[in-house]
């Protein structure tokens, strides 16, 4: 599980860096049109760091694949229930909604999502991926 913890040792590194940005929403971001690219851009990896991990999790542990980015947050979901470290379903909703923001960054289809997204404070994000890692840290002790 080495590579599980060098993925949460950079998604935290990315945690940090969007410290800076925590109370501003995305909507204040927009202001300066190179905050937003860079604010965007953490938040697209730190996403894609997390489905990398899930996807990891599940095939180590369940032996399958799961079928999207969206659906591997359910796939470990079901994982995190076996031990009682499940997420409750408004956070379940939201690390699907940060895929449905990642995938507006970077390729402009799912609509609206931003609207949405754009009235959140960056500090949604930040506590809802500490709160990841701290649940990848226990699954990864309980399966070593």
């Amino acid at each position: 599980m080495d590579i599980v913890e060098r993925k949460l040792k950079f998604l935290t590194g990315h945690l940090s860096i969007l410290k800076d940005y925590e109370e501003k929403t995305i909507n204040d971001i927009k202001k300066n049109y190179k905050d937003l690219k860079f604010v965007e851009k953490i938040i697209q990896e730190i996403v894609d760091c997390a489905v990398d991990i899930n996807e990891y999790l599940v095939k180590k542990i369940r032996n399958e694949k799961p079928f999207s980015s969206k659906r591997s947050f359910r796939d470990l979901q079901n994982i995190l229930e076996k031990h009682n470290l499940a997420f409750d379903e408004k956070e379940l909703t939201l690390f699907i909604d940060t895929v449905s923001l990642r995938n507006e960054i970077v390729h402009s289809y799912d609509v609206n999502i931003y609207l949405i997204w754009g009235k959140r404070s960056i500090d949604v994000i930040i506590n809802l991926y500490k709160n990841y890692t701290e649940r990848i840290l226990q699954i990864i002790k309980l399966n070593s």
